[in-house]
């Protein structure tokens, strides 16, 4: 699997799932399109500190079919 296949995979998961991944929190029952915008910086900076391995691990651990 290529990088850009998890980042792909990453990045479209639903915010939930991306929450219970990174620990980066939002409410989503009150949160504005700016609250939206600052957590998916955050995530998409959490996810682009990662190297490669811990992208695949994090994968492999997520997806049962991986």
């Amino acid at each position: 699997m290529k990088e850009v296949e998890l980042d792909d995979w990453f990045f479209s998961l639903p915010a939930a799932w991306q929450m219970d991944i990174t620990a980066i929190y939002i409410n989503e029952d009150v949160a504005t399109d700016a609250d939206y915008e600052k957590f998916d910086r955050a995530v998409e900076e959490w996810w682009d500190d990662l190297d490669f391995n811990d992208k695949l691990e994090i994968y492999k651990s997520e997806e049962p079919s991986a």
